[in-house]
């Protein structure tokens, strides 16, 4: 049986970067494939030549080619990791956690039912504490990664998570108001609970999660 050589191996990684493939994991299993696709076909018709089996396979990804995989692998591992968060939040609301989330609750409850501009300070200083701290996280990883020979997959995962809570402090915006009224109130300690719990979770549980991921991926590649 007609084997591929380590040199024809090599450009099967460089087509795989010319399409669009930066994560090396990813582009490693692309490689794996298409050789296994060329050899077979070779077995079916040993005359055609490696760039022609090459393309015919390329084809059979379709319009988008590389990209629609690499989204598709994208999707999986951020529903996975969004899978555990929500996981982890429900567990909030079954005994005995349920108790700190409803003592959580009822301190915002107060806090938003008797704004005081004491209170309104050390918040808006929880908040500018945060977004230091996810920026400087994001902007680590970022650097990390962009320094790196090798981009992985779980990587680009990481950045998207470390992100999320500038993204949602932002988003919903959590505002103390004068005289609210009672839906106000529970709205936002409802919000504010919620995106707490978030935090904690990703702090604690997802970003320890996805690093011990990446030191994996890493020792799983670093010989090939």
């Amino acid at each position: 049986m007609k084997k591929l050589s380590q040199e024809q191996i090599d450009q099967l990684f460089v087509f795989t970067k010319k399409h669009l493939v930066e994560h090396y994991d990813v582009q490693v299993e692309l490689v794996d494939h298409l050789a296994n696709a060329i050899e077979a076909e070779w077995e079916i018709n040993p005359n055609i030549s490696f760039t022609a089996a090459l393309e015919k396979e390329y084809k059979n990804f379709g319009v988008f080619g590389f990209s629609g995989l690499v989204e598709q692998k994208q999707a999986t591992l951020q529903n996975h990791y969004w899978n555990v968060i929500k996981r982890e939040i429900r567990s909030f609301f079954s005994i005995p956690k349920i108790v700190l989330t409803l003592a959580l609750f009822y301190v915002l409850f107060r806090f938003y039912s008797n704004p005081t501009e004491l209170g309104e300070q050390l918040w808006f200083s929880l908040e500018v504490v945060l977004l230091i701290m996810t920026l400087a996280l994001w902007i680590y990883q970022y650097r990390k990664i962009k320094n790196s020979h090798k981009k992985y997959l779980i990587q680009s995962i990481s950045n998207y998570f470390y992100s999320l809570p500038c993204t949602l402090i932002v988003f919903f915006g959590f505002s103390v108001k004068s005289n609210p009224s009672l839906f106000t109130i529970v709205l936002s300690s409802t919000t504010t609970t919620l995106y707490i719990l978030f935090v904690a979770v990703l702090f604690f549980k997802i970003i320890p999660l996805i690093k011990n991921e990446i030191g994996l991926t890493e020792k799983k590649f670093q010989h090939i």
